[in-house]
């Protein structure tokens, strides 16, 4: 099967530039973003979500930060939705 194609918008190379010291979580987001573009299905890769990111799946990049996207099936495309901590991704409230 043929790579997807993987779309980003500001906010991820943000949310990078937020991990630049962190080097477990750069090379990690790489390696997913990697498996996910050679996959054959992105979405068994990631956790449904519900709410706010209905339609999004869920990979942890590391214990605390996750990484959202959704795929679509039809472009042959995998949009990064967000990456961060629970916190910022989800929002506070605890």
């Amino acid at each position: 099967m043929a790579p997807w194609n993987v779309q980003s918008d500001d906010s991820i190379d943000k949310s990078l530039r937020r991990y630049r010291a962190d080097k477990a979580v750069r090379n990690t987001y790489h390696r997913v973003v990697q498996d996910l573009i050679y996959s054959d299905d992105p979405a068994a890769m990631g956790v449904p979500k519900k709410g706010k990111y209905l339609g999004c799946f869920g990979t942890h990049i590391t214990k605390s930060v996750v990484l959202l996207y959704r795929v679509d099936y039809t472009a042959h495309r995998i949009d990064l939705v967000e990456l961060g901590d629970h916190k910022t991704v989800y929002g506070g409230g605890g």
